[in-house]
């Protein structure tokens, strides 16, 4: 059997899936689900779907400046290494097809994404970390604000809603329980709808699998529950 032969063989068991994620999706989101497999992409540390994840989310329209800032803002997510692994492949693509973007400017206050912290999740890490010995439980409250809200909240390329949204997906991805509940809340209170959520976890599923999806789904839900009570 060669090496094609075993990735048509594995193509031909996923590809319903792919497609049937895709279908539904498009009945319950816009067309930017098509950033959530680059997330996946990503988050994962997989370079290879990069170059036609890219291809297709120009190909729908989408402006590639908002793809840019959904990659860079999951650099506080999963770090610096697998962000910046990833943006060759996409400076390739946009090279390819004569793509010019003029860098975001900052466009709201400096404290922006603290004061928007401060609305979504309170002082939840301080009090969490408060006990940490040696100043680190100062520090890494300090770091989060600065760094996972004011350095990318600043910047009005994407709204709060859907910051919120694709760093939901972003942990989800990574299958971090703590953060998935946090940010559950946060996404709804953010302005974001169940369905919403819920649907674009879904279109995971091909990459993250069932029971991640699944787990997180349930926890979407009982966010949804909880601040509806």
């Amino acid at each position: 059997m060669t090496d094609q032969s075993v990735l048509a063989g594995f193509e031909h068991r996923t590809n319903p899936l792919v497609h049937a994620v895709d279908h539904a999706g498009a009945m319950h989101l816009t067309r930017d689900r098509l950033l959530i497999p680059l997330i996946a992409s990503v988050c994962q540390g997989v370079q290879a779907p990069i170059t036609a994840q890219t291809e297709a989310i120009l190909a729908a329209g989408i402006d590639p400046q908002v793809m840019l800032e959904v990659v860079y803002q999951l650099t506080p997510v999963v770090g610096t290494l697998r962000v910046a692994q990833a943006l060759p492949a996409i400076q390739r693509v946009f090279t390819d097809q004569h793509v010019a973007v003029a860098a975001a400017v900052p466009d709201q206050a400096p404290d922006f994404g603290g004061q928007t912290q401060a609305e979504l999740y309170g002082t939840e890490i301080k009090h969490l970390l408060h006990d940490l010995p040696d100043g680190a439980g100062d520090f890494i409250p300090a770091a989060l604000t600065n760094h996972f809200f004011n350095d990318y909240y600043r910047y009005g390329v994407l709204s709060v809603k859907d910051r919120e949204r694709y760093e939901l997906l972003a942990l989800i991805t990574l299958n971090v329980d703590f953060q998935i509940k946090a940010h559950a809340r946060g996404s709804l209170k953010a302005g974001n709808t169940e369905s919403e959520l819920v649907w674009s976890a879904i279109q995971l599923l091909p990459y993250i699998g069932f029971p991640l999806v699944i787990n997180s789904v349930h926890v979407i839900h009982d966010a949804a529950t909880a601040l509806a009570e």
